[in-house]
């Protein structure tokens, strides 16, 4: 157990294996991770998959393991057709709990060298037009899942991508910023960057993946953040799974926050990062 009693913890972001896309043996498969938040206590895990959409392996995960709730979700990646509304609408009635904009297919991480780093082909997808603004597909996204009452999430979108979806779904539905300041998918966002996307209506993801490794912001510089921020406006999930170089997920959410309340992070605002928020996200609290 932890330092911080972290009974009903939500992590949202829990990678499993197998998952052929990312290329590395994954730490743990889904009923590995469910088993595992049951036995820490968790109240629910959300199972993240590049390659396909994990609601079926999510229910399955549900018969075997008592004792926390699985969610699914889906990643608008090349796999499902990119920024695919058919394919989206099937995984929310599905009961997926998570639409990522696009992650490892986006053009963000074509720039940023991730792509090609994972052997990934092609120009990515963009969110924008040649004129700035939302494309009709992305639209129509943003349309099901507030029709659905989920959850959207940025993904590795550009930092213009973040700010055009929170303007338009910050304050219409529930908006989560993918692994903010991670410094390598994504945008790698300043903590003023999240500070105004939590003004537009979004609540911040930050992950044990992106300070608990050797590169990235510093424990410290993540806790500035939150600072900053305010735990009001900020989830704390691991981004683990998909690596057998870090932890299980489960237990590496209770590492994570262990890290933070060593630099000085009080148990009522971990609490409210680690459960309290997130589990208000899923509808599982009020």
């Amino acid at each position: 157990m932890g330092k911080v009693a972290l009974g009903g913890a939500v992590d949202l972001h829990c990678h499993f294996g197998p998952e052929s896309v990312i290329g590395t043996p994954h730490s743990v498969d889904a009923v590995g991770a469910a088993a595992d938040a049951a036995d820490l206590g968790f109240l629910a895990i959300v199972l993240k998959s590049h390659d396909f959409p994990s609601n079926a392996v999510a229910y399955a995960a549900q018969q075997q393991v008592g004792g926390v709730r699985v969610f699914g979700s889906i990643c608008c990646d090349y796999w499902v057709g990119g920024v695919n509304p058919t394919a989206v609408e099937t995984a929310l009635r599905d009961e997926a709990a998570i639409v990522w904009l696009p992650t490892i297919a986006s053009r963000q991480d074509v720039v940023n060298g991730v792509a090609a780093l994972l052997g990934i082909r092609g120009d990515g997808i963009e969110l924008l037009d040649e004129e700035g603004r939302l494309r009709p597909e992305v639209r129509d996204v943003l349309d099901l899942v507030a029709e659905h009452d989920a959850i959207l999430a940025t993904g590795h979108t550009s930092t213009a991508e973040h700010f055009a979806v929170a303007r338009e779904f910050g304050r219409r539905g529930r908006l989560v910023v993918t692994h903010a300041m991670n410094a390598g998918a994504g945008p790698n966002l300043s903590v003023q960057e999240c500070v105004e996307l939590a003004e537009l209506g979004a609540h911040i993801e930050i992950s044990a993946a992106t300070c608990m490794g050797s590169h990235g912001p510093s424990v410290a510089d993540v806790l500035r953040a939150v600072r900053a921020i305010g735990p009001a406006r900020v989830v704390l999930s691991t981004d683990y799974g998909w690596t057998n170089d870090l932890p299980r997920p489960a237990p590496g959410l209770i590492g994570f926050v262990d890290a933070l309340w060593e630099h000085g992070a009080g148990e009522e605002e971990l609490r409210t990062m680690a459960c309290d928020n997130p589990a208000r996200l899923l509808r599982l609290a009020g």
